[in-house]
């Protein structure tokens, strides 16, 4: 089905109720699905009512319009508690972040933008013992680069 190669480094690890991504992508449909799909085979590993997703892209993480509704559309099936980006390795900083609040904010994801693995991983572990609720499902800018 695919044309062109998804390429790009795609990790995706289970750490607790955390899925773990590290992603370098050409952020392509391509690459967008085969994350889909790793994606969904991590969620089997996790507690469907109470997980959440710490992202980690590295270099230039911008996706054309029609990747970025591909992919809002498959994570508004998701039942994720919350999203932590850690922008650390990422060379688009200001246009990433406008990407993923774009795309968080559409989905209704309560999500946080770190400059750390370690303070995201914290926001994530203090989210998940947290119950959900309407109010707690909006973007948090946490990040120490916006201070």
């Amino acid at each position: 089905m695919s044309i062109f190669s998804p390429d790009g480094m795609l990790e995706i690890t289970i750490e607790d109720n955390i899925i773990v991504i590290t992603a370098e992508g050409p952020w392509n449909i391509e690459y967008l699905d085969n994350l889909h799909q790793k994606l969904l085979r991590a969620i089997t590993q996790v507690d469907l009512s109470n997980y959440a997703i710490l992202i980690t892209p590295k270099g230039e993480a911008i996706s054309v319009e029609a990747g970025l509704e591909y992919h809002l559309k498959f994570i508004r099936q998701g039942s994720t508690k919350a999203v932590a980006l850690n922008l650390a390795d990422c060379t688009t900083l200001q246009l990433t972040e406008y990407l993923f609040t774009k795309i968080y904010q559409a989905a209704g994801i309560k999500h946080a933008f770190f400059d750390n693995v370690f303070d995201a991983r914290l926001w994530l572990e203090k989210e998940l013992k947290n119950p959900v609720t309407d109010v707690s499902r909006t973007n948090i800018q946490h990040s120490s680069y916006n201070k």
